[in-house]
């Protein structure tokens, strides 16, 4: 952030006043500052002048060919997990070499090895899917450099079935693992079921599908559920109050991977409003409100003081109220009546649940696939959740490499290139956390 001012002829002594401000208010992406009245700014004692230059940055940030390109001209649906991509200009590159590059760069802005190989698994892994949520994070690799003062995830609360993280503002996507790891582990040892929360995160978790198949992967059924800032509104004529809130379900198959389902409970992705905005092109009719909280099509209003829809109605209003609930409350994550927002509070929550079929019934697997079988075969044309995400990691693999755009892979090449930043400074000393200990997966402590 103090490089992207001084780029924008803001001196070195400005750009470090501004800085903490805007990180303490959760503005860590060109996302987030677009979405950020000018008002806000000047009462952050930020000049007005400067404000309306990163405004004005920032939008053309996110009207960029780029978020255009990165999100499918048919992510107008609630499904997260069917993220394909529209036509763009693409390079073939082996898998092996995109996680390996992903994670030098990562390591290159100041992550230490194991979370850099961690988050370039996850986002790869989205990227053979064609979701979204992959790699086109790294088309401005500093925005994914640790936040200032995050620190290692730690368990802060564990009983022999539970556990509460603290992830001590670390991405997402470092906790979300770490969750799914543990709460797998939990119920493998004591069975049959086991829940495991993450709260202070500071970015969102990506592909929810990732960490559902992650469990499911050791025989388990994965449940996981996420709560993040607000963007979705309740009902028509109300303010924004849900975050996008993902759910996705996670079932071992017999001699097949596991199945998953993954989806948000808002009318339209976060990024299928950037898109429209960017390609100016109206919104599908019924997905998002306006200032004034009636039906738009028109993206940019959305943006500024509008609200996504959720999907189905009052049915996704449930679903996404029971979310926020389940992963924003439960988890100890923000939410609103208890904070002034949530984009603020940056505080995304948590909550993985993972299942041991075997105490239940026998045969689990085998009872899943039959099922499956049986829907895929109850007519023509029948394609099931997550059927063309899944076919398209299996040809990626099965060839040994993937469609990248072509400019989100320079930018990682480029960044890959670069000589390491110096290593970060050791977190602060801290007591051991009540009932537990800290876990791999996590990240350094910068200053």
């Amino acid at each position: 952030l103090i490089a992207w001012c001084c780029g924008l002829g803001f001196d070195k002594s400005t750009a470090r006043e501004y800085v903490p401000t805007l990180v303490q208010q959760g503005i860590d992406s060109a996302v987030a500052l677009s979405m950020t009245p000018i008002e806000d700014l000047a009462r952050w004692r930020i000049r007005r002048g400067h404000a309306r230059i990163m405004l004005a940055n920032a939008h053309t940030l996110c009207s960029s060919r780029h978020v255009a390109l990165a999100v499918s001209e048919s992510n107008f649906t609630p499904s997260s997990d069917e993220g394909g991509r529209g036509e763009e200009v693409t390079i073939e590159v082996s898998i092996d070499e995109a996680r390996t590059r992903t994670a030098q760069a990562l390591r290159n802005i100041g992550w230490d090895a194991d979370d850099a190989a961690l988050q370039a698994e996850v986002m790869t892994a989205a990227e053979l899917c064609g979701n979204n949520q992959g790699l086109v994070k790294m088309y401005q690799p500093s925005l994914m450099a640790p936040a200032p003062f995050a620190a290692k995830p730690i368990v802060e609360r564990e009983t022999a079935s539970s556990a509460v993280i603290n992830a001590r503002q670390s991405p997402g996507m470092l906790a979300a693992v770490m969750c799914a790891d543990l709460a797998a582990d939990k119920a493998e040892s004591s069975g049959p079921i086991s829940i495991v929360t993450a709260f202070n995160t500071s970015t969102s978790s990506g592909q929810l599908a990732f960490y559902a198949e992650r469990i499911a992967k050791r025989g388990l059924v994965g449940i996981c559920l996420a709560n993040s800032p607000e963007f979705v509104a309740a009902a028509e004529g109300g303010r924004a109050v849900f975050g996008t809130n993902p759910l996705a379900f996670g079932f071992p198959r017999s001699g097949k991977a596991p199945f998953t389902f993954d989806m948000a409970t808002s009318a339209i992705a976060l990024f299928g409003v950037l898109t429209a905005k960017a390609k100016g092109v109206p919104l599908p009719h019924g997905v998002a409100f306006g200032r004034d909280g009636s039906w738009t099509s028109d993206a940019a209003e959305v943006l500024d003081g509008g609200a996504i829809a959720t999907f189905g109605g009052h049915k996704g209003a449930g679903l996404a109220l029971v979310v926020e609930l389940l992963a924003g409350a439960m988890s100890g994550g923000a939410v609103l009546g208890m904070c002034e927002s949530k984009k603020a509070a940056k505080s995304w929550g948590h909550t993985f649940i993972a299942i041991r079929p075997s105490d239940l019934v026998a045969d689990f697997d085998h009872k899943v696939s039959a099922v499956i079988h049986a829907v895929k075969e109850s007519g023509h044309n029948i394609r099931l959740p997550g059927e063309k995400s899944a076919k398209r990691a299996e040809a990626c693999i099965r060839a040994g490499k993937m469609p990248i755009a072509t400019k989100i892979w320079e930018s990682i090449c480029k960044v890959a290139a670069d000589a390491p930043l110096p290593p970060p400074l050791p977190p602060p000393s801290k007591s051991q956390p009540i009932g537990g200990r800290p876990r791999s997966y996590m990240i350094k402590a910068r200053r």
